[in-house]
């Protein structure tokens, strides 16, 4: 796991070096401890959860379009069922699942 992604979002003002792993972060801030692994692990899973979900938007905007009275497509529902999988992604999204699929213009 990318540790340096949790330390530069949440710990970017305090002296540390990292090479992505627990291990190698050498903790030089002097005024606090460095975070357990445990902690670090929860601000990952968190940094993750917001990346999932700007995809997840960005996915959204791009299909807009297909939700129109006026685009040309045989298979509307498709994409209106599409859009509602997005919408629920997150609340069933965990480490490493993929988006639903786009269907076929």
């Amino acid at each position: 796991m990318d540790y340096s992604k949790v330390l530069i979002k949440h710990y970017e003002n305090l002296g540390w070096s990292c090479n992505m792993t627990y291990e190698s972060i050498e903790w030089t801030d002097t005024q606090s401890t460095k975070p357990t692994k445990e902690e670090l692990d929860v601000l990952m899973l968190e940094i993750m959860k917001d990346e999932m979900r700007e995809e997840r938007n960005q996915l959204l905007k791009e299909s807009d379009h297909t939700v129109l009275p006026d685009f040309p497509t045989p298979n509307k529902q498709a994409w209106l069922d599409y859009r509602q999988e997005l919408r629920n992604f997150p609340s069933v999204w965990s480490v490493g699942a993929s988006f639903p699929v786009k269907p076929i213009s």
